[in-house]
């Protein structure tokens, strides 16, 4: 059997309270969102500071009531910088007897049952927790695995492996396919993505010591879960940015055929491609710069998950074995970071496409613009002139019979106006014939 002795479940939760570009409704609206995760009597206080670690609630520990009795719990809450974090603190209330591995299914429904499902979180982590019986016998790592399939329905189990405080850790987690993972980027309390540490400590001393590092799982959770949450958002801005340069694709195929057959485009039509590609290249530049500040946010909390890794490696000694979760750390460096710098640049590009492709339309749109003026131009010319020789042939048709004696002008005069129409035709196309050979 898979027996410990007060087997404890804690969810690390954290949402953002604000970021770069959240207007004081949005920030209002997370904070809103963070509260009705806790009880609604819960004394609140978040001061508007820059601080990297704040306790939020009075008092910092909230017991949560369950109707089980024999479950007992508290709420923990604190804001680190722009991000709320909530720890949900679960256990058996029994630390004598040992228990089946089995009991942190319990524990975790009672805590799921706690949590506002409406919640939209950068990411959690599960830390399971519990210490041997006396003379044990048991295999760490087998009681582990029992632990984490009492939590979880998949059957991945390839842990990382390490002591910490003369414990066994087991740290879980894996990279989802893009798909599933850029569908449960926005939401990753929905998501079937879990990051789980599982601690089986050799006694109670070992393990109440370990209760001493919540605060400092806090932050470095915190910043795992923010450099995770930042890589899936930037898959989410580089899908945005590929759909733009297909659209830009799209329009230069419309350019580049009509180029190709020597059409002319209605300048209706140039003007809609132009302030298509003017919209695109809007959002384009947005989702650039996104990408980029994506960027950012991994290499600060990557830096900042360094150094809470380190500080907890000093604090817990030099026997503790830690460095599985460095791993993390080489991901984030050797995959994350250079995989945004190359869409980066290969964005970059795009943008210098869409920029040339903007520019040719524009040149294109004035060149029509201009051809159509010159043509109403000469439409106006031409037509002037027909005007004015209809009025002269119209005025003096009426006096002809006394200028002309032949008879073959009887027609000019006995016609006046359809005269000095046929007249002004002539006139008008004679006029047209020689501004084009002027131009010629």
């Amino acid at each position: 059997m898979s027996d410990l002795i007060y087997p404890t479940l804690d969810l690390f939760l954290y949402g953002l309270k604000s970021s770069l570009n959240t207007t004081d409704a949005e920030t209002q609206k997370n904070q809103a969102a963070f509260l009705a995760q806790l009880p609604s009597d819960t004394q609140f206080h978040d001061h508007d500071i820059e601080t990297e670690y704040l306790e939020i609630t009075h008092p910092t520990q909230i017991n949560f009531i369950s109707q089980n009795k024999t479950l007992e719990g508290y709420y923990y809450a604190v804001r680190l910088n722009d991000t709320y974090g909530l720890q949900l603190d679960c256990s058996i209330n029994n630390q004598t007897e040992t228990q089946p591995a089995k009991s942190f299914a319990i524990l975790k429904t009672e805590i799921e049952q706690k949590l506002n499902k409406e919640l939209v979180t950068i990411g959690k982590t599960w830390l399971l927790s519990g210490w041997l019986p006396e003379n044990s016998s048991q295999n760490p790592e087998d009681i582990a695995k029992d632990c984490y399939y009492a939590l979880f329905k998949d059957t991945y189990w390839q842990p990382e492996q390490g002591t910490f405080l003369d414990g066994k850790v087991f740290e879980i987690w894996r990279s989802e396919n893009t798909n599933d993972s850029l569908k449960k980027a926005t939401n990753a309390l929905n998501s079937h993505e879990n990051h789980v540490i599982i601690a089986i400590y050799t006694n109670r001393e070992s393990a109440e010591q370990a209760a001493e590092f919540y605060k400092d799982w806090m932050g470095l959770f915190c910043y795992r879960n923010k450099i995770t949450w930042a890589y899936w958002q930037s898959r989410l801005v580089k899908d945005s940015l590929l759909n733009h340069y297909k659209q830009i694709e799209e329009n230069r195929k419309i350019t580049n055929k009509s180029n190709s057959r020597q059409e002319k485009q209605n300048i209706t039509n140039s003007r809609q491609i132009l302030n298509n590609i003017d919209n695109i290249l809007q959002q384009y530049t947005i989702d650039l710069l996104n990408l980029s500040f994506q960027k950012k946010i991994i290499e600060i909390n990557l830096s900042n998950y360094q150094l809470r890794l380190a500080l907890i490696k000093e604090k817990a000694g030099q026997n503790n074995q830690l460095d599985f979760l460095e791993k993390f750390s080489t991901l984030a460096n050797k995959k994350y970071l250079p995989q945004i710098n190359k869409d980066v640049e290969n964005m970059q590009l795009g943008l210098q496409l869409l920029e040339d492709t903007i520019n040719a339309t524009r040149s294109r749109v004035e060149l029509e613009k201009s051809e159509r003026e010159r043509n109403f131009q000469e439409l106006v010319a031409v037509v002037g002139a027909g005007i004015a020789t209809v009025s002269l042939v119209k005025e003096t048709a009426k006096d002809c019979k006394d200028i002309f004696r032949f008879k073959q002008v009887n027609f000019f005069c006995n016609y006046p106006l359809s005269a000095s129409l046929i007249v002004g035709i002539i006139v008008g196309f004679m006029v047209w014939w020689l501004r084009k050979r002027l131009r010629a």
